[in-house]
């Protein structure tokens, strides 16, 4: 699957892409493709699906074969999570086209197109053009090919550079974490739970499990336990004081 995403990223001429799966009964999304033609020259190559932080109510019941546009139907910059924002600032991108592939109910799948600031502008136009083409051709995969798909793509995020040998607050910032959520980590390190997090920040449950969720995907973590017990080993918080006492300096 990465390969034939490849192709279609290429073919467009977008940037980067993802194929991901979206479980409205859940609120959550797992990646089962990716392909990223800069990903070997960023820091931060595509890992994540931004069609639940994008596109809110318009991927509740789409139609397979529609699309949508980050740039003309995704919430307002204001309400745009720091995630998407940092994002798309990071990689200079115009624009994301969130495509239906297949629409089972809760479950839907989406194919995710990035296109950076040089693209061609009418990028959209071809897309929708052949959007009924690609749900059809995805229609008559495999059996099976999505859950192989979605199971290796899990092992891949445990392979990248913020895999748990990596320190998670370095100085480089390995994970690309933003500010709020490095806020989260820091507080995590010295031992609050995730309700004391949002009483000291002062959020509420929804911000902190929201920012818990990116920190998971950042760091290939699946549990509060696991990351809290990451940040809390002993190289974590050298690594912390050694900022702090960098900061004072």
């Amino acid at each position: 699957m990465d390969a034939a995403l490849d192709t279609i990223v290429d073919a467009f001429g977008a940037d980067c892409g993802v194929v991901s799966r979206v479980w409205l009964n859940k609120g959550s999304d797992r990646v089962a493709a990716r392909a990223d033609s800069n990903g070997q020259n960023s820091k931060r190559p595509l890992f994540l699906s931004f069609t639940n932080e994008v596109l809110g109510p318009f991927r509740n019941k789409p139609k397979r074969a529609s699309v949508f546009s980050y740039l003309e139907e995704g919430k307002d910059p204001a309400e745009m999570s720091s995630l998407v924002l940092d994002w798309v600032s990071h990689r200079k991108l115009h624009d994301i086209l969130f495509i239906c592939l297949d629409n089972k109910g809760h479950e839907l799948d989406f194919l995710e197109l990035h296109f950076c600031r040089s693209s061609e502008r009418d990028y959209r136009v071809g897309v929708e053009a052949i959007a009924e083409e690609l749900s059809e051709i995805y229609q008559n995969r495999r059996p099976g090919l999505i859950t192989e798909a979605l199971s290796r793509q899990s092992l891949v995020k445990l392979k990248k550079k913020t895999n748990e040998n990596a320190l998670i607050m370095s100085t480089d910032n390995p994970a690309g974490l933003t500010r709020a959520e490095w806020r989260v980590c820091v507080l995590i390190s010295r031992g609050l739970s995730s309700q004391s997090i949002g009483e000291e920040l002062g959020i509420g449950p929804a911000t902190v499990r929201t920012h818990l969720k990116h920190i998971y995907s950042k760091t290939a973590h699946d549990s509060f336990h696991n990351l809290a017990r990451r940040l809390v080993s002993l190289e974590e918080r050298e690594a912390l004081h050694g900022i702090q006492r960098q900061a004072r300096a």
